[in-house]
């Protein structure tokens, strides 16, 4: 079987619609910045315990998948309002851990270590 040239042209558009996405995906990860994701998910915790303050969020550089965790609670660390956000690289919530995980789930840190 030979390649002709509808076969080239087509190869060659299909790899710039991947590379179109692939710069596109890129640009919309560089536009959110880690604090308004940091806010974000602190106005969550915030409306989960209206007495709670927003310093009681902080964020760890997340693995793989994960752009960061964003960690909820007082200190030291109370299990009744400890709250962790897994967040994908465009701000998506990829999983939530709560008062009702620490059961069977270690938390990512109950506490920054010193």
């Amino acid at each position: 079987m030979t390649l002709r040239p509808l076969h080239f042209a087509s190869l060659a558009l299909l790899t710039l619609l991947l590379l179109a996405g692939a710069a596109y995906y890129r640009s919309q990860t560089l536009k959110l910045t880690e604090t308004e994701i940091i806010e974000t998910y602190a106005a969550r915790y915030l409306d989960t315990h209206p007495q709670a303050d927003m310093t009681h969020c902080r964020a760890r550089p997340g693995q793989g998948a994960t752009r960061m965790v964003v960690i909820c609670g007082p200190e030291p660390f109370d299990a009744a309002r400890h709250y962790e956000y897994h967040v994908g690289p465009l701000g998506g919530l990829i999983e939530e851990n709560g008062p009702g995980d620490w059961a069977t789930k270690q938390p990512v840190a109950p506490r920054d270590a010193a």
